[in-house]
């Protein structure tokens, strides 16, 4: 899209067409949550619920181990609030390419600024025409938001349905986001990122035989990153 002046409508609409990409990549991952969350014994309206109010991936799928595995309520509150943090960093990294934005609009700009929007954002914004930029991305996260609790509306319904024509596939549903997280693992299983996956990997072992697994997600989610930056320091050592 040029920086050709745009109505706000056609801009919205912009929008909504870029995030077409992002649609494709939240709709199998939410209809995974949805079947997760009904493996953990969460009806589809509550599962619903958290995919409207929360909007956050890693922390959804958290919420829900949580949830399953008796977790304190404040626990759950702050890993969920813990495994968010990165998101503090979106808004002003993003507000020098906003200028002129109403106030009003800022809350519903900051809840749609996950990951992908943010990336695309960050990449796109520049070759938009200032006065359609927020159109534009209110367009790109009505598209992503939508996907993400439609996808969860499907994972939930079709699974309950499923688990009242067959009560055995259970098992098969709590295992999900485990498979989930798998699948995303394989292909990051490259020479540089080795040495975060292996101690992200023993830190939730050694916490999980502990029986302190809700706590070895927040350490995990420390002890990550930096293993990551100490494993790039080395590879560029040797």
């Amino acid at each position: 899209m040029s920086k050709a002046i745009m109505t706000s409508k056609t801009a919205y609409m912009h929008g909504l067409w870029d995030s077409v990409p992002i649609v494709l990549g939240y709709l199998p991952v939410a209809v995974a949550f949805g079947v997760s969350a009904r493996g953990a014994e969460l009806d589809a309206s509550l599962s619903l619920l958290v995919s409207i109010l929360v909007f956050a991936g890693g922390s959804q799928f958290a919420l829900v181990e949580l949830i399953k595995g008796g977790a304190s309520l404040m626990t759950t509150v702050l890993i969920s609030l813990g495994l968010n943090l990165r998101h503090v960093l979106y808004g002003p990294a993003i507000a020098p390419l906003l200028k002129g934005t109403g106030r009003q609009k800022i809350p519903l700009i900051s809840f749609g600024l996950t990951d992908e929007v943010f990336a695309t954002a960050l990449v796109r914004l520049r070759q938009i025409q200032p006065d359609s930029r927020t159109w534009w991305l209110l367009g790109i996260q009505t598209g992503a938001y939508s996907s993400w609790v439609i996808g969860t509306w499907i994972g939930s319904v079709g699974s309950a349905a499923l688990l009242d024509l067959s009560p055995l596939l259970a098992p098969a549903l709590n295992f999900a986001p485990a498979a989930l997280f798998f699948g995303l693992l394989l292909p990051m299983l490259k020479k540089h990122t080795l040495i975060p996956i292996v101690a992200v990997v023993l830190t939730t072992l050694a916490f999980n035989l502990a029986g302190l697994s809700a706590y070895g997600i927040i350490a995990a989610a420390v002890v990550g990153p930096l293993a990551g930056l100490s494993g790039s320091k080395l590879w560029k050592k040797s």
